[in-house]
């Protein structure tokens, strides 16, 4: 290796990448709404979805110091995952109802980057 001292530093620039702002959503306010409990995520997805661009290329790091732990993972054929956020209450809310519910899915890629977002109602 011929400079440790500049490799050392590339991989800190390459560890550090900047979170993005998500404009008129407070990201404690949606971890906090876990199992999409409390219905704040249901409020504001729409203003997520509108600013998707912001999450594209996201590692998995990235979006949970963003948006937290997800409710559910779903692994899937060729590496790739799903982070599963709870939009309305689910199976874990005290006003559950047992009925389908809708859900945030974000897909990552083989190459841990976030490539696409929908949502879809689960049971």
């Amino acid at each position: 290796m011929r400079n440790p001292l500049l490799f050392t530093y590339m991989l800190f620039l390459m560890a550090c990448s900047d979170i993005p702002d998500l404009e008129n959503i407070n990201p404690e306010q949606w971890k906090a709404d876990k199992g999409g409990c409390e219905s704040y995520r249901i409020t504001v997805v729409d203003t997520l979805l509108s600013q998707k661009d912001k999450l594209k290329g996201l590692s998995q790091n990235e979006v949970i110091s963003l948006l937290g732990q997800a409710d559910q993972h779903e692994l899937y054929e060729r590496s790739q995952k799903f982070f599963i956020y709870h939009l309305e209450p689910g199976m874990n809310c005290e006003n559950y109802e047992n009925q389908y519910f809708k859900a945030f899915y974000i897909r990552f890629n083989a190459l841990d980057q976030a490539i696409d977002f929908n949502i879809q109602k689960i049971k």
